[in-house]
């Protein structure tokens, strides 16, 4: 164990400078009344123990004071304080950097006191005891102190303040436990009494499974009527084409009248080819009649004019006769070029029995279609009570979590496992409920 070797002390009250060397083992300052024998030992206290406080003790006149003690091992501790406030400690140990340390407050550097080896004796809460330094009138150590110090030192001595120490930390920690035991056992039973408000919990979770197999029935159902309003659409679209095949229809109701009248016009065709041959021949006679006329006026051989009179007579009457088969062909080639227009609007006949067909289905599909929309009434009906049901029971479920998390914050604790409950742990507590 090192000791000391050497005190400088300079401006440190009534010690302008002065040295003081230390021999191994117990040292004795002696000396006449106010020579600064306890001023030294104040010196010795200031650098280890940090008392006297302040900075009173600087010699009048000067600005600094500081105070250098030197070990046997070579390590020099300086302590300097200034009328300015500076308050440094010194630290140089042989082959080493020099450590300053300030703003240390009222507690020695832990580096100064493994440095030196000086400490005080801790023997309870209000009393301390030094074992390297002693004043003028303080008595031998120990000896001056009552026998409950006494034992106290003794027993640390022996190690007995560490039973001492682990039985009043025993006793505490067991009276905390206990009360500790009390506070959780009736928070236990608040809890309890408050668990019971949720005992329709299981209940409630059958209700809310239920309800989302609804929702999935309702989904579905939905899609379903999705694809039942592309159906009707459809067969709306089919309703309009039928409806337009049924105004072709009525437009085609003479379609076996203008068959016949085609074979009519078939019939009057080759009359009209006949006539036109005849017209010819009505030209030439006419022509022919005309000549004669000349040679009636020349001539005067009435046999033969009345013969040509006779003949010009029966001409004439085929010649109205043309005319009038004219007329009728000219009535008959109009109706055949209408027969012709009907005749090409006829081609979608096919077209439109094909649409009827998939009309009949479609109106099968429909009547279908129509029972599947009132059931999917009934339904949606049945899903928006179940819907309000679900938000009433939604509503009931976030208040009594939010009770849950009051209760968790209150107690701090797990109700099970008694750990410590954090904001995240009630969180994910919360969240499994969620």
């Amino acid at each position: 164990m090192s000791h000391l070797r050497r005190l400088i002390v300079e401006n440190f009250q009534s010690h302008e400078h002065t040295e003081v060397v230390f021999g191994p083992g117990l040292n004795v300052i002696v000396g006449p009344s106010d020579y600064g024998k306890s001023a030294l030992v104040r010196a010795l206290r200031w650098v280890f123990f940090n008392e006297p406080k302040g900075s009173n003790f600087i010699r009048v006149g000067a600005r600094t004071c500081r105070v250098t003690v030197e070990m046997d091992d070579g390590t020099r501790i300086t302590r300097l304080r200034t009328t300015s406030g500076r308050n440094q400690y010194i630290l140089q140990k042989p082959g080493e950097q020099e450590q300053v340390f300030e703003g240390f407050g009222n507690e020695i550097p832990q580096e100064i006191i493994q440095a030196s080896g000086m400490r005080r004796v801790i023997i309870d809460d209000r009393n301390k005891a030094e074992l390297n330094f002693g004043g003028q009138l303080e008595g031998p150590f120990l000896l001056t102190e009552n026998g409950a110090v006494r034992a106290k030192v003794i027993g640390q001595l022996g190690g007995v303040h560490i039973l001492d120490w682990a039985q009043k930390s025993v006793t505490t920690e067991l009276r905390r436990l206990r009360e500790e035991d009390n506070q959780l056992n009736a928070a236990l039973k608040d809890l309890e009494t408050a668990l019971h408000a949720y005992d329709h919990l299981p209940h409630l979770e059958e209700t809310i499974n239920r309800l989302e197999a609804l929702v999935s029935r309702v989904e579905e159902i939905s899609r379903r009527i999705d694809a039942l309003s592309d159906i009707a659409r459809q067969w709306q679209e089919l309703q309009d084409a039928l409806e337009d095949n049924n105004r072709v229809l009525e437009g085609l109701a003479f379609v076996e009248q203008a068959d016949d009248r085609m074979q009519n016009l078939e019939v009057l065709a080759k009359d009209y080819v006949y006539l036109s041959s005849l017209a010819d021949d009505l030209r030439r006679v006419e022509f022919q009649l005309q000549q004669v006329e000349k040679l009636i006026t020349g001539t005067g051989h009435v046999p033969v004019l009345e013969t040509h009179l006779g003949r010009l007579e029966e001409l004439s009457r085929q010649l109205n006769e043309l005319s009038e088969v004219a007329r009728e062909l000219d009535t008959t080639t109009r109706s055949l070029d209408r027969c012709t227009q009907i005749t090409v609007r006829t081609e979608m006949l096919e077209k439109s029995e094909e649409c009827l067909s998939g009309a009949a289905d479609a109106l099968r599909l429909l009547n279908s279609y129509q029972e599947l929309l009132a059931a999917w009434r009934d339904h949606q009906r049945d899903y928006q009570g179940v819907s309000l049901a679900v938000e009433r029971y939604q509503k009931e479920v976030e208040k009594y979590l939010e009770e849950y998390r009051k209760v968790l914050s209150m107690l701090g604790r797990c109700p099970v496992c008694f750990g410590e409950l954090t904001t995240d742990a009630i969180k994910r507590a919360l969240a499994e409920y969620e």
